[in-house]
């Protein structure tokens, strides 16, 4: 059996991984010249280590932390929580009154749960709740900073998720979240191959990929790129209605990381702007020691707009100076991470997927098995979600070969 993996981000990589170890013959093809996808590292002049995309892993994130622990890597806790964020601006609201309304939403959501009820957005629940509103602007700003999206567009099951209060440790990989994918792929060799998009697949009994350098015919093929570039795919014939219906109806958030050099090291912190729709935080890397950089996540088309991202960090650095005037901020070695303008991905990651994605993605159609963050059901959007999608389509299409 010959597979053909189209994309090396974790899910490509790990689908591959998860091939190989089962004996099949794999080739990746991968059309940036490096490996990772949405998980790329950078080390600033300073020694600092950011993550320019996915970066934390979440409590119950199991998968990622086994293959962690089987290349021999290490994690780095980082002293701050990304469930806790003091917030700042806005309305205002106490951390008191903030944990009120949100265990009084928890709630909410647990008593309608496994209700026959139509879908309800984020915004719509929330501004059925009795709760303060500072602080349901607070829950606001949380939903759609972290889902990269607006409220509307956020599913009302998800708030148990995106605006949970907590002091769980969401580490990352020591030394860089790139070392994982870097790890796969040094694992797998030469079948992974750089700088080599994918522009059609004939597919019937058998798959032919094409590529600009060449084709390459093989038994199956996981495809594992975001389904917002789906379309510089040909595929003939064309996918049936019930798996491109499903794959055309995703919604892709869009976000933007800012990272800026501290002249001294400080303690691990978050901080939330809530009108401006950002986040910030410093933490700890190597040995426990505060890394001299702050780092800042916005999320939503909005929030990218307000802080003129398209036309630089001056306008996010100016606010974020006003933010965090307890930092001292080297503005001059700011390094600016913007995803829509990846042409590989054109966004961040998927918004609330319904649940017609997974289901149609279940198993194989034909030779064809699909792999993503946005095909993960109730982990889309993370790393675990790349990784679980990745064994769930290598192993659908062993299951498929041994019928």
């Amino acid at each position: 059996m010959r597979t053909v993996v189209v994309g090396a981000g974790l899910a490509g990589l790990v689908a591959a991984d998860e091939l190989t170890r089962g004996g099949v013959e794999v080739v990746v093809l991968e059309a940036r010249p490096r490996v990772g996808g949405r998980v790329w590292s950078e080390r600033l002049p300073n020694g600092a280590i950011v993550e320019m995309g996915a970066e934390f892993i979440l409590p119950g994130n199991t998968d990622i932390r086994e293959l962690v622990d089987r290349f021999g890597l290490e994690l780095w806790d980082k002293g701050m929580r990304y469930g806790r964020r003091d917030p700042r601006g806005g309305t205002g609201t106490t951390h008191e009154e903030l944990a009120a309304a949100v265990d009084a939403a928890e709630r909410a959501l647990a008593a309608r749960a496994g209700a026959s009820s139509p879908r309800v957005s984020a915004r719509q629940f929330l501004d059925q709740l009795d709760i303060p509103a500072g602080a349901r602007e607070a829950i606001l700003a949380r939903v759609e900073i972290s889902s990269a999206n607006s409220a509307e567009h956020v599913a009302a099951a998800e708030l148990a998720g995106v605006a949970h209060i907590d002091d769980e440790p969401a580490p990352s990989i020591a030394g860089g979240n790139q070392r994982l994918p870097l790890a796969l792929a040094d694992s797998l060799g030469s079948a992974v191959r750089l700088a080599s998009p994918v522009t059609a697949v004939e597919w019937g009994e058998r798959v032919r990929v094409l590529t600009p350098g060449g084709e390459l015919d093989a038994d199956a093929c996981v495809i594992a790129v975001p389904a917002s570039v789906m379309d510089r795919i040909a595929f003939d014939p064309p996918l049936p209605t019930a798996l491109a219906d499903p794959l055309g109806q995703i919604t892709y958030g869009h976000a933007a990381k800012l990272f800026v050099p501290l002249r001294h090291p400080s303690e691990p912190s978050a901080v939330m702007n809530v009108p401006e729709r950002y986040w910030s935080w410093t933490a700890t890397g190597e040995a426990g020691r505060p890394q001299p950089v702050v780092s800042a996540f916005a999320g939503s088309e909005r929030a990218l707009e307000a802080l003129a991202v398209a036309t630089g960090p001056e306008r996010w650095l100016d606010s974020l100076a006003e933010l965090r005037g307890d930092l001292q901020l080297d503005s001059g070695g700011a390094l600016l991470s913007t995803w829509a303008d990846d042409p590989w991905v054109r966004a961040a990651y998927s918004t609330s997927p319904p649940a017609a994605v997974t289901e149609a993605l279940e198993e194989p159609t034909g030779p064809l098995a699909f792999a993503g963050e946005h095909t993960a059901g109730p982990y889309a959007a993370l790393m675990e979600g790349a990784i679980r999608s990745g064994r769930r389509a290598a192993r659908s299409l062993m299951r498929r070969a041994h019928a």
